[in-house]
Order: C-alpha cells, then sequence, then structure tokens
C-alpha cells in the first residue's frame, strides 16, 4: 500500500510525497521508491486528495510491474539506451523485412553514439529534445568529382595508358572508361587513380564539395526509431513515460517537395522515342514503369508469372532490393496495399509479347551459362539485377533524347499525374499505385488535385450559367 504524506512549502503551496515499498520474489529484497507529486494550479483541496490516491495507486502499479525485470537479471533503474537498442534489434530482426532491419542497424549507430549512453531513467523530454534538434541541424557532404578536359593528354604526360592502367595498375576498367570520356566519378576511385599514379589530384580532377541539410525523412527516420526503442523499454515497464512521443517533443513539419514528372508533351516524345530507337530490353523497362507506375524495386521483381496476356492485366507479388552490406534480394512488396493486379494498355502488352520471344531465344542460345530464371530483366548470367541498373538505362536514354533531368521515380509520378489530370478517380488510382491510403496519393499529388478541382468548377459553371443567364 503506498503512503502519502502532505507537505507545505514555504512558499504556502501544497505538494504530496508517495513511497511505496515491495518485496521482489526473484532476490527477495524489500525496494522502496518514493515520488512527488504537485497538484494544478486551482485544484481544490478536496479534488487534489482524491487525485493523488489516483496518482499513488497507479505509481504502485507501475512500480510492482518493473520488479519482474529483477528476475531477469535487469535493473531497470541501470539499462542504458544502448542496451534497450540491443533488444529492440533483435526483436527488428526477428520480425521484420531485412530492408527495414538493415535501415535502423545503420541509423542506430548514429543515435547510440549520441544518447546511447544514457540510462533510460535519464532520459527527459529536454534531453530527446536536444538530441532531435541536432539531428535536424546535421548536414552532410557531396562531392562531385569531374575529370578536367586535359584528364587524358595528364595520364599520357606522365606514361600512363590505358592498358597501362588497366592490366598492371589494375584500375577499374569501366570507371576508368568513364572518366576518360568526361564523365563523373567517385571521389573514392579518384584518390586511388591519383595514388597510383602519383599525379596529384588537381591536375586530373575538378573537385566541387558542397554541405547540404539531411532529407526530412532521413531524419524523421531516426526519430520514430529513437520512439520505437522507448515505446518498447515502457511496455517492458523499464520507463513510466515515452518522452519521445509528440505530446512531449516538437517535430517539425514536413516540406513538401516539389515532384518531378513529364508533361504530356516531354512523355509523349519519351515514348516515340522508346518506340523507334530505344533498344528492345530499355523499351520494354521503360513502358513498364512510364505505363503501369510500379516502383523500380517492383519492376525488378516482375515474372513471366505474373502477366496475363489474356486479360492485359499485370500482377504485383515481389520487389528486389539492393543494399551494400547483404546484396540484391527479394523482399515483399513496400506494403500490403503494395500487392496488387493492374490493367495495362495495349501498346505494353505488345511490347511484352515482343519482348518475351526475344528473351526465349536469347536464353536458349546462351544455354548453361545463364542462370534459371523467370525474371523479365535479369544480368547476362541470369543472376537478379541490382533495381539500380534500371535508373542507368533511363539515364542513358534522356541523354540522348536531351529534355532535361529525370529519374526513374519520375515516370511514376508521370503515370499517376497523367491519370489525376485524365480524371480517373482518387481510389483507383491510389490502388493501381500500390499506396495503402489514398491520402498518401492526395497528399504527394494535391497539385494535380487542385487543377482538376478548378476544371470541374469550370465545367459546373459552363453547364449551369445558361440557366442563370
Amino acid at each position: 500500500m503506498a503512503t502519502i504524506r502532505k507537505i507545505t512549502l514555504k512558499s504556502g503551496d501544497i505538494t504530496y510525497e508517495i513511497q511505496v515499498k515491495a518485496t521482489d520474489k526473484g532476490s527477495g529484497k524489500q525496494i522502496t521508491r518514493s515520488m512527488r507529486w504537485k497538484p494544478e494550479s486551482g485544484m481544490t483541496p478536496k479534488k487534489a486528495e482524491k487525485e493523488v490516491v489516483l496518482v499513488a495507486d497507479r505509481f504502485e502499479k507501475e512500480f510492482i510491474e518493473t520488479l519482474s525485470s529483477y528476475n531477469n537479471g535487469t535493473d531497470p533503474l541501470r539499462i542504458t539506451f544502448r542496451e534497450m537498442a540491443e533488444k529492440w534489434l533483435a526483436k527488428v530482426k526477428r520480425e521484420n523485412s531485412l530492408s527495414y532491419y538493415a535501415k535502423v542497424e545503420y541509423s542506430l549507430g548514429y543515435i547510440c553514439e549520441n544518447i546511447g549512453g544514457y540510462k533510460l531513467k535519464e532520459l527527459t523530454p529536454g534531453i530527446l529534445q536536444n538530441f532531435f534538434d541536432t539531428v535536424d541541424e546535421r548536414e552532410h557532404r557531396i562531392v562531385t568529382v569531374t575529370p578536367l578536359p586535359t584528364f587524358r593528354e595528364t595520364l599520357l604526360s606522365y606514361g600512363f595508358t590505358y592498358k597501362i592502367l588497366r592490366y598492371e595498375y589494375k584500375i577499374q576498367s569501366a570507371t576508368l572508361a568513364y572518366a576518360l570520356n568526361g564523365k563523373t566519378v567517385s571521389e573514392e576511385w579518384a584518390v586511388k587513380l591519383c595514388k597510383a599514379t602519383k599525379i596529384p589530384l588537381p591536375k586530373l580532377f575538378d573537385v566541387n564539395e558542397e554541405f547540404v541539410p539531411y532529407a526530412w525523412e532521413t531524419n524523421n527516420h531516426i526519430k520514430r526509431t529513437v520512439r520505437a526503442i522507448l515505446s518498447l523499454a515502457k511496455r517492458n515497464r523499464y520507463v513510466v513515460e515515452n518522452y519521445a512521443k509528440a505530446e512531449y517533443i516538437v517535430y517539425p513539419p514536413k516540406h513538401k517537395t516539389q515532384i518531378r514528372y513529364m508533361d504530356e508533351e516531354t512523355s509523349g516524345k519519351f515514348v516515340d522515342y522508346l518506340m523507334s530507337k530505344a533498344s528492345l530490353r530499355d523499351r520494354t523497362a521503360m513502358l513498364l514503369a512510364l505505363l503501369t507506375g510500379f516502383r523500380r524495386g517492383e519492376l525488378a521483381g516482375l515474372e513471366w508469372r505474373d502477366i496475363d496476356f489474356e486479360k492485359n492485366t499485370i500482377s504485383v507479388n515481389r520487389s528486389v532490393v539492393y543494399l551494400s552490406k547483404y546484396g540484391t534480394f527479394e523482399k515483399e512488396p513496400k506494403t500490403q496495399g503494395s500487392i496488387r493486379v493492374v490493367t495495362v494498355p495495349q501498346i505494353l502488352i505488345d511490347t511484352l509479347v515482343e519482348y518475351k520471344k526475344y528473351w526465349t531465344d536469347l536464353r536458349e542460345a546462351c544455354g548453361d551459362y545463364m542462370k534459371p530464371s523467370q525474371k523479365l530483366f535479369t544480368k547476362e548470367n541470369g543472376e537478379m539485377i541490382n533495381p539500380g541498373i534500371l535508373r542507368d538505362w533511363l539515364k542513358r536514354i534522356i541523354k540522348k533524347m536531351d529534355i532535361g533531368y529525370y529519374t526513374l521515380h519520375s515516370l511514376r509520378h508521370t503515370n499517376i499525374s497523367i491519370q489525376l489530370a485524365a480524371g480517373v478517380p482518387l481510389v483507383t488510382v491510389s490502388v493501381r499505385a500500390g499506396h495503402s491510403r489514398t491520402s498518401t496519393t492526395s497528399d504527394i499529388y494535391s497539385h494535380i488535385i487542385q487543377s482538376s478541382d478548378r476544371q470541374a468548377a469550370e465545367i459546373l459553371n459552363n453547364i449551369f450559367s445558361k440557366n442563370i443567364n
């Protein structure tokens, strides 16, 4: 039973000291905990007497529940955030996808470096707010390394030809070819080349360095991870409250970024180029991206059994992911709503029919060189592709077309935007896009919906204005 003691302070204010005692069954120790509670301003003495009893009862129950932690050899007063994070990460590994596990594992390195040494009981809203503010203020370094126009001549002046660098110095051939053609390379590769040739970096490369803030999504992921860990700590009764929740912490709102997509004229030129000049593989992949709005991992995961040529449908059942630490692997689509069946235009079905014949002939010609696979797109040896290669295919096309900068996700944005602008119902567009909620679609494509809203108003005006006049 909790002991309640009323205390009158020098200021005249009233506060209550609550003390509880209990014997831990695992260790046999008697443990005492206490707290102070101050009535809210304006609360009557009678109301305060009733409220303090309820507060004491909750405090006693929470205290008794924490005692079970001692039986596991863990003192809830001593456990650190890092130790709790390790428990949470083990749970994530058991219950979640490998891609999510890898993402939070990476984030925890930074989190624990900053607050891992705190005991859970020491973490206050102020400490967490300061950490979250630091997260928002971070910047990361972006370096662009471009070969100088004299790159080839400088190498030759030092006695280095392509063959010497490739075969004697074992310099990566593909990147070397990029550099010789004036394309950007990684800083790591450039430094390695200069170290091997003993040529100063400024003589071969133009290095542009800038520091930019981390994306809102990146920062928010760190905060969600902290919140999830403290939520588990609360469920295990290591802490009374999760101070990372929004009622204690100020979370900055997400700033909407302008999505990039092709307008009707540009997308028409893009399709014309695909049909007349692109290779059959590139044409098939890019038409799939544009006419279905599939994510790149979903495109990389497509198999022939997912296509119904009679019903003109394609089903999304899996996604392919690449993680530097784990390689390329399959996983379930992004959300439950991402598992879907989409009806596609006849132009895409016709292209897929042509591509399947090419794909079948190619595999028969390669024989045992290609590993058995039903994937539409694979490496030369039949292995799964890294979804990032699709981005390279697109970059090659838009560079030849000279239509500006677009990403593979721009094709997804284009697909969804065109549907909304054409008046396709939001629910239908959302399902086809694989969004779990229509609010996701409306939030991202609000500019298109607003445009359609104005168009609807004009249509109503045209219909009824003649009756008013």
